[in-house]
């Protein structure tokens, strides 16, 4: 996997996230009467593992990473496509400091040791963190947005 332009990635990611932080700060505005203290629900979202099950889509490709079940031992069933479907050697799941990560390790041709390091982002919908490159060498900037 190359990417064209690896500046790209961050400039999304961070697009997301600001735009995202608009709205959020809007969508927080229009309920300011409201006794829901939104830090305290970003908490309790990021402390919800089961926010994490469903299909995420990367940012600046159509690379996909489908979470099924995440299991009491850290575990969690996982498949990564792009397109074709890619061997997950490894995938876990933790929580450090109330966020909610994630790291998927690849076991195929062509991806021999590539992984994922990602967080959670509480109210954005999106997991954020790197994607190691072993062929290469080489770590990006990567962001996922729920889609199912």
């Amino acid at each position: 996997m190359r990417i064209q332009n690896p500046l790209l990635v961050p400039i999304v990611i961070a697009s997301l996230i600001f735009s995202c932080g608009q709205q959020q700060e809007e969508k927080e505005k229009a309920e300011s009467n409201s006794t829901t203290d939104p830090p305290a629900t970003q908490q309790q979202d990021a402390a919800n593992k089961s926010l994490l099950v469903g299909d995420w889509t990367r940012t600046d490709a159509p690379y996909e990473i489908k979470i099924s079940e995440l299991l009491s031992n850290g575990t969690m069933k996982a498949g990564y496509f792009n397109p074709k479907s890619i061997n997950v050697g490894k995938a876990t799941w933790t929580t450090a400091d109330g966020a909610l990560n994630v790291y998927i390790e690849l076991r195929d041709e062509n991806y021999p040791g590539s992984n994922y390091t990602l967080t959670y982002i509480p109210g954005k919908g999106l997991l954020a963190g790197k994607y190691f490159q072993a062929v290469e060498g080489v770590s990006y900037d990567v962001g996922f947005v729920k889609t199912k």
